[in-house]
């Protein structure tokens, strides 16, 4: 199934259960669903150089009309603060829409998160702590504030790196 990009936000949105080979905006594939939370789903998708990246999709089918659009507000600041420079943030590089639900497309983060660290012989805890006080000064003198700092939101970059993740909803 192929998908469009649709930037009109007055479109009542479509359901979007994408699945592997599903093109997104015309450049990402999806290869496989990382992940689903209250109003989204993280999938792992390719560009069309074969770049693995995340695209996360609010699920606005699923929400009530009364809340879909402070819900595509706070998904826009999530995109935006995403795009802090920083080494302990996960950055983003693309917004859009796909049958009315909007997405970010997000660096992948090979390493998983902080869950499958905790409890583990030989893990620098104080590297990660150190990684993750970075991230979120950087919020800070941005402006910012984590409102959903745990686990699952400490993601490692290939490298090792921690960074922060999910500014959002």
């Amino acid at each position: 199934m192929i998908y469009s990009s649709n930037i009109d936000n007055a479109v009542v949105p479509g359901r979007c259960d994408c699945k592997a080979g599903d093109i997104v905006a015309s450049r990402y594939v999806v290869e496989k669903t990382l992940g689903e939370g209250s109003f989204g789903v993280v999938y792992k998708v390719n560009d069309s150089d074969g770049r693995p990246w995340a695209l996360k999709l609010l699920r606005l089918w699923d929400v009530p009309s009364t809340i879909r659009q402070p819900l595509i507000s706070r998904f826009e600041m999530e995109y935006k603060t995403s795009c802090i420079k920083s080494n302990n943030l996960v950055h983003s590089v693309d917004f859009g829409y796909l049958n009315g639900n909007p997405f970010i497309v997000m660096e992948f983060c090979s390493g998983g998160d902080l869950t499958k660290m905790i409890g583990a012989k030989n893990v620098s805890y104080d590297r990660i702590a150190c990684d993750v006080l970075r991230g979120l000064h950087d919020l800070h003198i941005n402006g910012k504030v984590h409102r959903d700092l745990k686990p699952e939101n400490v993601l490692f970059k290939e490298n090792g790196t921690a960074v922060l993740t999910d500014f959002g909803i």
